[in-house]
């Protein structure tokens, strides 16, 4: 969605997952025609490996010639739920692409679903944040409380990536 919002050459989401380190479950491996699989639950879930230097945005962007360059406020540099409101405010009236990284079971309150998720911010409406959701099992546009995604970023992370992702063009 940035890539083509910014003129980009699309390159398939799946790729771009790849060089990102992607690892899923050989439960979901028939959502993919090229992944990497793992039994065994990686100690921050499946999903991308944006914190190894070998699948880190950047170093993945380039080696797709991507031209963006990513970084993250992280968690820690977000107080509260106000801030990420005045931050995401922001973000919208300069018109900027932000993905927003946070604790997928923390936030739809489901114990069962215990792992992060990353998701395209889109717009604050009546004061609740709306993102357009990935999954192939939820509804593409989602929205939730600034206290309620705050709360799920929070028991998330930093040290996984929980946070604001910036994405800019180069």
């Amino acid at each position: 969605m940035i890539m083509y919002k910014n003129n980009i050459p699309l390159i398939p989401a799946e790729e771009i997952g790849y060089a990102l380190g992607l690892i899923v479950h050989p439960d979901k491996s028939n959502l993919f025609y090229n992944t990497r699989t793992s039994t065994t639950r990686p100690a921050a879930g499946y999903g991308t490996r944006i914190y190894d230097p070998e699948y880190e945005p950047n170093v993945a962007f380039k080696k797709l010639n991507i031209p963006l360059s990513f970084s993250i406020k992280s968690i820690t540099d977000i107080r509260s739920e106000k801030q990420l409101i005045k931050t995401l405010s922001e973000v919208e009236s300069f018109n900027q692409d932000v993905l927003i990284c946070f604790h997928q079971g923390a936030l739809e309150n489901d114990p069962n679903k215990d792992w992060g998720h990353v998701c395209v911010f889109d717009r604050i409406i009546n004061g609740e944040i709306r993102f357009i959701d990935p999954s192939p099992s939820d509804a593409k546009w989602r929205t939730f409380s600034a206290e309620a995604l705050f709360e799920s970023m929070q028991q998330h992370g930093a040290q996984r990536s929980a946070g604001l992702w910036y994405l800019e063009l180069k």
